[in-house]
């Protein structure tokens, strides 16, 4: 019997492994959302559109200051018909045919207009540079916080389900205890009001997952088969901050991007309003043509057809007298549009300062959550293993126990929370002055492992209880 059982077993070996393993599902990466959200996020593809339009206007305006030259043809067939007023009146009809061509040439020489709208082009152009720059930083700020906050709900609704089971768990205790005589009904009760609360907590954490995988869809399309991975709690983030708010608030008038777009925009602005003040001043061209009338017949009866060929050079001076006041309304409109500019440029320095202090101190409190989190778990690991060591000796009950479960899994949530924040804020201070890139994606990566399993086996080696 023994032997017939062994080699049952070893056929059972054999068979297994001939199966095809089954591959884990691979996780997707911040770096990889980053991408998807190049291709296909609308925002950073308008802004895409709009520098390729300030380009193509900055062509449009140095093609203004060249010769501007037009050909025009004409072909006519002529049929007239006309009496001779002699002797005896005749009628007689001519049918002849006329060609016509002309190639004229305009040179400006003196458009004040034409070289201040070149060099607003030239700013514009700048200006939607930056701005595209911004836009790839916000897309990078608003899809890792998507991101990370798509991670927090589910460590949520991880943890929000843990709890509920373990609720379940003391309810059936406290049941079977009143069911003894052990304890009395409003105990079980008092269980049973948890367990309910805890499944409804389980229901909304869900529900803010599905919320926070809504969002963001809106920056990489659906998403209901992305495979988030999980943050290392063994992990020590590196100080990537440091200490020294002033030194970053120091930074943003020279590195970021919104302000050095506001800033170009003034600059396009003033142009705007050299523009518009030219319209008050004379222009000057040259201009030329080239001109050939061919035709079979005279423009009167009895002439014979003629073929003439003319060429002319000469200057052109316009000067604008009078157009009713609305140059000049034109000229107001350019200043106050100036104006805005100037007041946008202070907005947009106002709003860099609140992001860069907002995102310090985030960072800051962050790492104070995430630290206290930590000893909080060593300390319910600690609890942990005395109510097993208590439960065996009678002296623990398994509520005990599942207490100290419930412990250790709510530090180990607010541990990520903080963590989280941290990392998010850091990519907000980074993208605030444009320095964020795909290389510290690529090193944020490196923070996070395939499993939860993975994230958690090397933090309960080293707080494990001795």
């Amino acid at each position: 019997m023994q032997r017939r059982a062994l080699l049952l077993g070893l056929l059972c070996l054999a068979m297994l492994a001939t199966l095809p393993a089954v591959a884990a599902p691979a996780v997707t990466s911040l770096g990889e959302l980053f991408s998807i959200a190049h291709d296909s996020e609308p925002g950073y593809r308008a802004a895409k559109a709009s520098l390729d339009a300030s380009h193509a206007r900055t062509r449009e305006a140095f093609g203004a200051m060249l010769p501007q030259i037009s050909a025009t043809a004409t072909s006519n067939g002529n049929r007239r018909r006309y009496d001779e007023l002699d002797a005896v009146t005749r009628t007689l009809h001519d049918r002849y045919h006329g060609d016509t061509g002309q190639v004229s040439l305009t040179q400006p020489l003196w458009r004040p207009a034409n070289t201040a709208s070149l060099h607003q082009a030239e700013q514009v152009e700048q200006q939607t540079q930056y701005q595209l720059k911004d836009a790839e930083q916000q897309l990078y700020q608003k899809l890792a916080s998507a991101w990370f906050d798509l991670m927090e709900a589910r460590d949520a609704v991880e943890f929000t389900t843990a709890q509920r089971d373990a609720l379940r768990a003391q309810w059936d205790i406290s049941r079977r205890a009143a069911e003894l005589g052990a304890q009395g009904e409003p105990q079980a009760d008092d269980a049973h009001a948890k367990y309910e609360e805890a499944a409804a907590d389980a229901a909304s954490a869900e529900a803010d997952h599905a919320i926070k995988l809504a969002a963001l869809e809106q920056w990489v399309g659906p998403a209901e088969d992305l495979q988030q991975p999980y943050l290392d709690d063994q992990l020590e983030l590196p100080d990537l901050v440091g200490d020294d708010l002033e030194a970053w608030l120091a930074r943003i008038d020279t590195s970021s991007p919104a302000l050095r777009a506001a800033s170009r925009a003034i600059v396009a602005a003033e142009e705007e309003v050299s523009k518009q003040r030219a319209g008050h001043q004379p222009t000057l061209d040259m201009v030329a043509s080239y001109g050939n009338t061919d035709q079979n017949v005279g423009n009167f009866p009895g002439q014979v057809g003629y073929r003439i060929r003319t060429f002319v050079v000469g200057l052109q001076l316009n000067v604008p007298i009078y157009s009713g006041g609305t140059q000049s309304a034109k000229v107001a409109e350019a200043l106050a549009l100036r104006d805005k500019a100037r007041d946008d440029l202070e907005a947009a320095r106002r709003q860099a300062i609140l992001n860069v202090k907002t995102a310090f101190l985030a960072w800051r409190a962050g790492l104070a959550k995430a630290h206290a989190a930590r000893i909080g778990i060593a300390s319910a690991q600690r609890a942990l293993a005395v109510a097993e060591r208590g439960s065996e000796r009678g002296l623990k009950t398994q509520a005990d126990t599942l207490a100290a479960r419930q412990q250790i899994a709510a530090s180990r949530r607010d541990m990520r929370k903080g963590r989280y924040q941290q990392l998010t804020s850091y990519i907000k201070l980074k993208s605030t002055l444009g320095d964020l890139n795909i290389a510290d994606v690529d090193e944020l990566d490196q923070c996070f492992v395939p499993s939860n399993i993975d994230a958690t086996a090397s933090l309960k080696l080293e707080h494990a209880p001795r």
